[in-house]
């Protein structure tokens, strides 16, 4: 006979904000995330979800192309700047 499949099921609210924030104060934004389509389900009346499949989707939510290049946050800034100054002269 096979195992069951939901061994490393995670139900309820509570035990969910540990498993995602690391803080189960934090009990009240699972409502929000299942809401904005993270892989979040009701089971006999509680939340519940795979922890694989949390960090899955974490993974996903948070991937970047690469680390960000020094200065970037800078040379946005001065882009930025730059075309303010820009427009600016256009108008007046």
């Amino acid at each position: 006979m096979a195992g069951s499949t939901l061994k490393h099921l995670v139900r309820g609210d509570v035990p969910l904000a540990r498993v995602i924030f690391d803080d189960p104060r934090k009990r009240r934004l699972i409502k929000g995330l299942q809401d904005d389509g993270w892989p979040i389900f009701d089971l006999a009346g509680k939340r519940a979800a795979f922890p694989a499949d949390l960090a899955a989707h974490a993974r996903k939510a948070t991937m970047r192309s690469g680390p960000a290049s020094r200065g970037a946050a800078k040379a946005n800034r001065n882009r930025a700047r730059s075309k303010a100054s820009t427009a600016a002269t256009v108008t007046t």
